[in-house]
């Protein structure tokens, strides 16, 4: 990294400088305006890219949408629920997954288009006087010092500098940012590449994603808003890219579900897909975020999905770190909770590729003869309907949870509907956006706590909420009649847990000692506890 930029009084000054405008980049800084901060997001292309490069989501997404506040901006292009169906050569069923309602109260899966999350995405930093978003602004060089990041960047109107607290690079697969800051990708390339096609296809009957496990050419097809279509197919060994992507060819590859004649392309390009994961992720105030971090191939729809992971894990922390709540330590627990989280998606994608993908036929039939043995187990066909094959959501365990060996820990917390005097609500509406959680279930939070923590979260804003029992202030009381809720927290036996912003269960509630999880925050609470509370940019904004 550059030591010689110069630090000038002028410069602009921001508490987080966000490199990048895709989606990743977007949903951090609204995240961050959420939390008050100063943002600055830079993006060198001259506006929004517009491509609909990635095209799933997955339940955490859309939940992410909901505690910004912008679902229902993208909530009339999102295909819903939708069957996924492998089929082999002959047109068998390999597998069908059509998993029931999350639990964290959205679609499990589903498709969207990409231009319609980053439009809302753009629309939402209106909100915030202390957001902006540069175009055509591109970042040649960085340089840190112990204050700060000098960033110096090309803009239309020429070369200028800006001063920010910390920087996250949100620049995609190539970043310069990871060059920059010494990290190398470490993995795989996978030697086939792909040719995607989007199309507009106006009243199509496509329903469902479908992925064509045929050895002679793997192919996908996928249902996306807008009366569109997406298919995908390998290119060949031997096949050049400039012959995949002619008229002729296309005709030839979509023949068999429809006339070229009768679409609007929107898009063709040809891809290598990767299986690769950064070896760090953080030097000093310098932090990777998204396909800078990490790059996977398609097949478990969790590119983007892993990226949206990042930011809500990185922004609370970036904010309390920002308002003194904790040490810039904290911003360790970044990589330590979502790489190995990360891994096990690259993992995944690979393995569902490998299904997916043999052009090898003696290969192809041997996977084939495998399926057809485990269909005939009811038991592995639910597994496969229900999704089983996709993790639940987690993290690893760090500072920032228990160091128990507790299934609890580093789990979501599900969504369910509460019941207060307001109304029905899901969990999500009863707290801000940043906000920590202390649950008691059957019992009163706070009871189940020490004097230690529970000064530090009321110093931290913290909402106390006691479900299906008696509580005193500051814990709010509300009903729940969820049944698949109180299983779950039956099943961990649950008495009461300590949730963080990002909605992960930190650990259990336990008055004979303090929580670690809580220990990072200890210094400030004090300072904090002193300081009048101001109305949240969050409340402002949601309410």
């Amino acid at each position: 990294m550059d030591e010689d930029l110069i630090d000038d009084a002028k410069q602009p000054r921001c508490d987080a400088a966000i490199i990048g405008a895709g989606p990743i980049g977007l949903m951090l800084a609204n995240l961050l305006g959420l939390a008050g901060l100063r943002v600055m997001v830079l993006e060198r292309n001259a506006g929004l890219v517009g491509l609909p490069r990635a095209i799933a989501y997955d339940p955490e997404t859309l939940r992410l949408f909901t505690q910004i506040g912008l679902f229902e901006a993208i909530a009339n292009g999102l295909i819903q629920d939708p069957r996924v169906i492998y089929l082999n050569a002959r047109g068998a069923r390999l597998m069908e997954m059509k998993p029931p309602r999350s639990v964290f109260g959205h679609s499990p899966l589903g498709t969207f288009y990409q231009p319609d999350f980053e439009r809302a995405l753009l629309n939402g930093l209106d909100r915030f006087a202390a957001v902006q978003a540069w175009f055509g602004h591109n970042v040649t060089r960085i340089a840190q010092d112990e204050d700060g990041v000098t960033l110096q960047v090309e803009s239309p109107t020429g070369p200028h500098a800006i001063r920010a607290g910390y920087v996250v690079a949100c620049d995609g697969g190539a970043s310069p940012t990871r060059e920059a800051i010494g990290a190398r990708l470490e993995g795989a390339t996978y030697a086939e590449r792909w040719l995607v096609v989007d199309v507009r296809v106006p009243n199509h009957n496509v329903d469902k994603i479908t992925f064509f496990c045929d050895p002679r050419r793997p192919a996908v097809q996928l249902p996306a808003a807008g009366g569109r279509i997406r298919w995908e197919f390998m290119q060949l060994p031997g096949e050049a890219s400039e012959t995949l992507l002619r008229d002729d060819t296309l005709q030839g590859l979509l023949a068999p579900f429809i006339k070229l004649s009768d679409i609007e392309i929107e898009r063709k390009a040809v891809y290598t897909f990767h299986a690769r994961v950064a070896d760090h992720w953080r030097a000093g105030r310098v932090l990777l975020a998204g396909d800078a971090a990490h790059l996977m191939p398609p097949f478990a729809g969790q590119g983007m999905n892993s990226g949206m992971k990042d930011a809500v894990n990185l922004a609370w922390k970036l904010s309390a770190v920002v308002k003194g709540e904790a040490s810039s330590e904290i911003l360790e627990t970044y990589e330590t909770e979502r790489a190995e989280n990360v891994r096990a998606a690259v993992k995944l994608s690979r393995r569902l590729g490998a299904v997916i993908m043999p052009t090898n036929r003696l290969a192809a039939r041997a996977r084939d003869a495998v399926f057809a043995g485990l269909n005939k187990s009811k038991k592995f066909r639910d597994f496969i309907l229900r999704g089983g094959v996709l993790p639940p959501p987690n993290i690893a365990q760090s500072a920032l949870t228990g160091a128990a060996k507790d299934a609890v820990i580093g789990q979501m917390l599900p969504q369910p509907e509460l019941t207060g005097a307001e109304g029905t609500f899901p969990l999500d509406r009863w707290l801000d956006c940043h906000q920590w959680l202390v649950l008691g279930i059957g019992a009163d939070p706070v009871q189940l706590l020490s004097q230690r923590d529970l000064k530090i979260l009321r110093a931290l804003g913290a909402r106390f909420i006691c479900l299906n029992g008696k509580a005193g202030a500051p814990a709010s009381q509300l009903s729940i009649e969820d049944q698949t809720f109180l299983a779950w927290a039956k099943r961990h036996r649950l008495r009461g847990v300590l949730v963080r912003p990002d909605r992960f269960i930190a650990q259990r509630l336990d008055p004979s000692q303090d929580l670690r999880s809580l220990t990072p925050f200890k210094d400030a609470a004090a300072a904090l506890a002193s300081q009048p509370a101001p109305k949240s940019e969050t409340q402002e904004v949601l309410s």
